[in-house]
């Protein structure tokens, strides 16, 4: 009988010993996929300009689509996705100017969208070395924030890797931030 028991208790702790080393390869593994990410296949966020949508009526279009990218690029520090509306309606503004025959206007909003482009791709840049550096150093709640930035910033795009890769981090990049608080 006591033998049988010592054969046991070494199963038992075999047993447990075993599934503690299945359960710590698991969140390694998954510690591992959540770090992982496209390194170099970022998608760009602007493609070619918009052009005018309504040549007769060029002028009272320009004038709007340049009051509302005023009032986007004004609110950007606050909301990613309205930095892309401000570009998206300058580049509007001077094709709609263009077509009225207004030069210096157009050029003006072409100049305006190039420098908010600038300062836009620069910020996308720099979140996502943030995103990597917070995954890498396990900062769970400083990657979900980039992760939610990036998302805005990249929710015209459509169908990307990156987008894809982003989205699929997301719900575990929570856990972890919720877990630590």
């Amino acid at each position: 009988m006591g033998l049988d028991r010592v054969k046991l208790r070494v199963f038992a702790l075999a047993a447990v010993v075993a599934i503690a080393a299945g359960l710590t390869a698991l969140i390694r593994e998954e510690q591992r996929t959540v770090a992982q990410r496209p390194v170099s296949d970022y998608p760009s966020l602007f493609g070619t300009p918009l052009r005018c949508p309504s040549a007769p009526q060029a002028l009272p279009r320009a004038t709007q689509a340049e009051e509302h990218a005023y009032f986007y690029a004004e609110r950007y520090p606050y909301d990613p996705g309205d930095g892309i509306a401000a570009v998206h309606g300058f580049q509007e503004a001077q094709s709609c100017y263009r077509a009225a025959g207004l030069a210096d206007r157009a050029q003006m909003a072409g100049r305006r969208a190039s420098e908010l482009i600038t300062r836009i791709n620069v910020d996308y840049a720099s979140s996502r070395l943030v995103l990597e550096n917070a995954l890498d150093s396990e900062q769970w709640g400083l990657a979900l924030s980039e992760i939610h930035r990036l998302l805005r910033l990249t929710e015209h795009v459509g169908d990307h890797a990156y987008v894809t890769h982003l989205w699929s981090i997301v719900g575990k990049v929570s856990i972890r931030a919720n877990a630590r608080r």
